[in-house]
């Protein structure tokens, strides 16, 4: 039986992903109503990149308030510059990326579907 990860799991993931890829991973302190799950800070010597991280699982992506979290952070990306992904599980892909055309986003934020293979140990 296959267990679906949920939004905090897939966030937990993420976040790992990103600090393995060299990135710093900040929790989002503002007042704002819909916010980010979390912003990744890349720095290498001339530049800092600052990526807003959404994570939806496949039932949230559905949701009205992912719609409204998403449009609210490309608003605040197309504005500042800054990068936004949001990230899925690799089993709702391509509803996510239906969703990112049908919220009018698809040019600032990036999909990035993630997921976890499991090896199954073998009795001797």
């Amino acid at each position: 039986m296959e267990e679906k990860l949920k939004r905090e799991e897939l966030a937990e993931l993420m976040a790992t992903v990103l600090e393995m890829e060299g990135f710093e991973v900040y929790d989002v302190e503002t007042d704002e109503e819909y916010k980010p799950d979390f912003l990744a800070v890349y720095k290498d010597e001339e530049v800092e990149y600052q990526i807003a991280v959404q994570v939806e699982d496949c039932e949230s992506l559905n949701s009205s308030l992912a719609e409204e979290r998403a449009k609210a952070i490309a608003e605040h990306c197309r504005q500042s510059g800054e990068g936004f992904f949001i990230s899925v599980p690799l089993e709702c892909e391509k509803e996510a990326q239906d969703k990112l055309k049908e919220w009018e986003i698809e040019d600032v934020a990036e999909l990035v579907p993630i997921g976890l293979e499991f090896e199954e140990e073998e009795e001797e």
